[in-house]
């Protein structure tokens, strides 16, 4: 099996999975509970925490931790929870036109609510275009929520050029779910911003919103008061010790990693570039964990189906609206005409991945082409 679906989950690594079971059989306490072993799960979870921020070079005394069952919570609690807190003030907001599903449809409920929303336009290089965004800026703060990679074509933001644009009053998100230990980041320019375990070899159903502990923002969730009151629920101990696993793992093999995806990335590149009906969305901004590319000449879908017919995995678009979406709206706001955008197929990497891997799929995949009738 060849699986290059990463953007979409990753394999969960042997140090989480480990990590899991540990905790699972031994501190499967509730720790909310007032009794010492519940209470030492609370004291871990706070340790957690400290260790989070560290490993993102992030102060304890300026950042919290608030964890979450994933990363659609986490942008629905950045954003619904920012804006319905700070509506006065801060009734004009922006994000971008090729943002992830679950932060643009955020936006367009908040539409409804009265908000002042401008989508801001993105260059046919796939970058958010600073110069559109310039124009919708009107000297007063704005929250504005702008992913760090893109999950179809994995083009990356310049967070630094956006804070100074937006300014210091104003409040900045980043859904970095496929940012994350795929470029370097300086987590000091946000305001809010959040990952989730699964994208990065750790379990589903665990993510985290961090934010600036003067940033105040409503529970979209009620209950017990977990959290501080942000984030009812109890606190799962076994997946958030797996998931700060995931996430110390990931930075300690950062460089490592990157170099080696980038290596099959680029082989990738250079072979099925040279194939006639094939287009490259391949960009200077792109990270090395994604390349998207579309099929002028034959159905995406198809080609999908006859490489998972082989044990070949890739998708067509994300895999949260594949099912439901005909045409990528993504690749529609770089300016892709109608065929690339019906017809697109993502590559993502992992760590898991092989060069090897790679020179199978160009070669199963040339075959596939070549066999299917256009």
């Amino acid at each position: 099996m060849i699986y290059f679906d990463n953007a979409a989950t990753t394999k969960p690594s042997d140090n989480v999975l480990n990590e899991f079971v540990r905790a699972s059989n031994t501190q499967y306490a509730n720790p909310g509970s007032i009794h010492a072993f519940g209470m030492e799960n609370r004291v871990n979870i706070d340790r957690i925490r400290l260790n989070i921020l560290k490993t993102l070079n992030l102060s304890n005394k300026d950042y919290e931790v608030i964890f979450t069952g994933g990363a659609t919570e986490s942008n629905n609690l950045a954003i619904q929870g920012f804006c319905l807190r700070n509506a006065k003030r801060f009734n004009h907001i922006m994000t971008s036109v090729y943002e992830h599903s679950s932060v643009l449809n955020v936006f367009k409920h908040l539409e409804t609510l009265g908000f002042k929303v401008d989508y801001i336009k993105v260059t046919p290089e796939g970058v958010l275009d600073l110069n559109d965004l310039k124009e919708h800026l009107d000297g007063k703060p704005v929250f504005a929520s702008f992913m760090g990679a893109n999950n179809e074509i994995g083009t990356t933001n310049d967070y630094g050029k956006i804070r100074e644009l937006i300014g210091e009053d104003s409040i900045l998100h980043g859904d970095l779910v496929q940012a994350i230990g795929k470029t370097r980041i300086d987590f000091t320019k946000f305001d809010l911003f959040n990952f989730t375990s699964h994208k990065i070899y750790g379990l589903k159903g665990c993510a985290c919103l961090i934010k600036k502990k003067k940033i105040n923002i409503s529970p979209i969730v009620y209950g017990g008061n977990q959290e501080e009151g942000l984030r009812s629920g109890t606190l799962d101990y076994p997946s958030i010790s797996a998931f700060s696993v995931a996430i110390s793992d990931l930075f300690t093999n950062y460089e490592t990693e990157y170099k080696k995806a980038k290596e099959i990335r680029d082989y990738l590149v250079k072979e099925l570039g040279s194939i006639d009906g094939v287009a490259l969305h391949d960009f200077p901004t792109c990270c090395p964990y994604i390349l998207s590319l579309s099929l002028t000449k034959k159905k995406a879908s198809v080609v999908v189906e006859a490489l998972s017919n082989k044990e070949i995995f890739v998708n067509s678009v994300s895999a949260c609206y594949s099912k439901s979406e005909v045409v990528s709206y993504v690749l529609k706001t770089i300016n892709r005409d109608d065929i690339e955008a019906k017809n697109p197929i993502r590559i993502s990497i992992g760590k898991y991945n092989t060069l090897e891997e790679a020179k199978i799929f160009v070669k199963e995949f040339k075959e596939i082409l070549e066999s299917i009738r256009s």
